[in-house]
C-alpha cells in the first residue's frame, strides 16, 4: 500500500482507489467545473421538455440497473 500526501490540495471524495487510473480520474474530476456550451445547454433543455411531455411511464429501475449491467461482448 501506498500512501500521497497532497499538501494544501483539494480533499478527494474518497481514501482508496483502484489503481493508478482510477486516482488519475478522481483528481480529473477535482478539476474546474466544466461550462457547458450554449449548444449543449439547448441539447438540455430539449431533453428536459420531452421528458417533462412524456406521456410512458419509462423503464422500471429494475429494467434500467439490468441493462447497465448487461454485457455486450
Amino acid at each position: 500500500m501506498t500512501t500521497i500526501t497532497i499538501k494544501n490540495g483539494e480533499k478527494l471524495s474518497r481514501t482508496h482507489f483502484k489503481g493508478w487510473e482510477d486516482l488519475q480520474m478522481e483528481l480529473i474530476l477535482m478539476q474546474e467545473k466544466i461550462e457547458l456550451s450554449s449548444e449543449h445547454i439547448e441539447i438540455l433543455k430539449s431533453r428536459e421538455k420531452e421528458a417533462d411531455n412524456a406521456t410512458d411511464m419509462g423503464l422500471s429501475w429494475k429494467k434500467v440497473k439490468s441493462g447497465l449491467n448487461r454485457k455486450n461482448v
